[in-house]
């Protein structure tokens, strides 16, 4: 079994068990790290997500990459233009009303990015669900995310 199946098992799995529409892996693209890849994805529309390819500091992979903190967009209203929001491929190619994503660790420097969403704009993204998805990414195999726990 390759890395990618291995990893699309484990997103399906969690994508599940949190009940979110949407959920993805983003990770390095090179081993340089100045950008990031959606790797794999369940619940996606489309496999548009393959083609994002962001530099770091950049839409949402790439902030998150950046910054190594957890970024949370409870309601995506696309009637209000909220700066940077609707920057974000992911948002507009999975119709995302709700986002929040979680960097990864690996031995005390973020490797992946683990983003989960909701289209429904009745159903918002928490920092209590943000939280748990954080403390669901311990499963993810390659990352330690014990950094997290600790910011």
């Amino acid at each position: 079994m390759n890395e990618l199946t291995i990893y699309q098992n484990v997103i399906d799995r969690l994508r599940e068990r949190l009940g979110f529409d949407f959920m993805a892996l983003a990770m390095e693209d090179a081993p340089s790290g100045y950008s990031v890849r959606w790797r794999v994805a369940s619940g996606n529309l489309n496999n548009r997500f393959r083609r994002i390819i962001l530099r770091s500091g950049r839409g949402i992979a790439g902030t998150v990459f950046k910054t190594g903190k957890p970024l949370l967009v409870p309601h995506v209203d696309p009637g209000r233009h909220v700066p940077g929001v609707l920057d974000y491929p992911i948002v507009n190619t999975e119709q995302l009303t709700s986002i929040a994503a979680v960097p990864l660790y690996d031995g005390g420097r973020v490797k992946g990015v683990l983003l989960g969403g909701y289209r429904d704009d009745h159903r918002e993204m928490t920092e209590a669900l943000c939280l748990e998805m954080a403390a669901a990414s311990d499963s993810v195999p390659g990352f330690d995310g014990k950094e997290l726990v600790s910011r």
